[in-house]
């Protein structure tokens, strides 16, 4: 516990003034700050740079603004999308879009077969997670009507009836970010990932944009 002390020097009556100052701890201690996402690459991680036990804590080190502010492409599928529609601003998005990013939103079909298993899944009373689902692409709905001719192509939203397994958001195909959707549980309370792109063999970056492509090939477009 007191590396270069001895013994006999622990028990000695202080008389004032510093001998030793322990040094800092290592990257690997167990008690050691860990690297913010995007710092490395971590050996055996498959690009993993963050791990958070919960989506509230995911969002307390990376806010939605942090995320989407600078980026020029996301795409996410989900089941209601709350971290866009319910967490960055209309007006915010509405900068993105109007600059010329594009946003790919791909929503659990708030008419389908799938939503009303997740609900009973969660254990809400009917159409609780259907109604919701269906007010954030109103929202989105909302923000399509006030873009220009010219940026309307860049919010795209569809649906997609199928179980809900992830949560995944991606940001200018370098970020991925990852959530599952756990049994009995809302998905605030599922552990979150966060996985780069990075050099050499793939990793989980790849795993979940590929994920995300598939699902958003075989999925049915809203119309705005």
């Amino acid at each position: 516990m007191f590396p270069k002390w001895s013994a006999a020097k622990l028990f000695e009556t202080h008389t004032g003034g510093i001998e030793f100052v322990p040094e800092p701890l290592s990257a690997g201690s167990a008690t050691a700050a860990a690297a913010p996402p995007g710092s490395t690459h971590a050996p055996g991680m498959a690009g993993v740079t963050a791990v958070f036990a919960t989506r509230p804590a995911f969002t307390y080190e990376m806010p939605p603004q942090k995320l989407f502010d600078d980026a020029e492409k996301i795409s996410m599928v989900g089941l209601s999308l709350n971290l866009l529609c319910q967490q960055y601003s209309d007006k915010s998005l509405l900068e993105r879009l109007a600059s010329g990013t594009v946003v790919e939103c791909l929503f659990l079909d708030p008419e389908g077969e799938h939503v009303k298993a997740r609900e009973q899944e969660e254990g809400h009373p009917p159409g609780v997670l259907s109604t919701l689902t269906a007010l954030n692409i109103l929202a989105l709905q909302r923000v399509y009507g006030k873009l220009s001719a010219d940026a309307r192509g860049n919010l795209r939203i569809r649906t997609y009836d199928e179980p809900v397994r992830f949560n995944i958001v991606v940001m200018d195909d370098l970020t991925c970010v990852v959530q599952p959707y756990l049994p009995d549980a809302r998905g605030v309370e599922s552990p979150t990932l966060v996985a780069e792109k990075q050099p050499g063999a793939p990793g989980l970056f790849e795993t979940f944009t590929q994920v995300f492509e598939s699902m958003w090939n075989r999925s049915k477009e809203v119309i705005a």
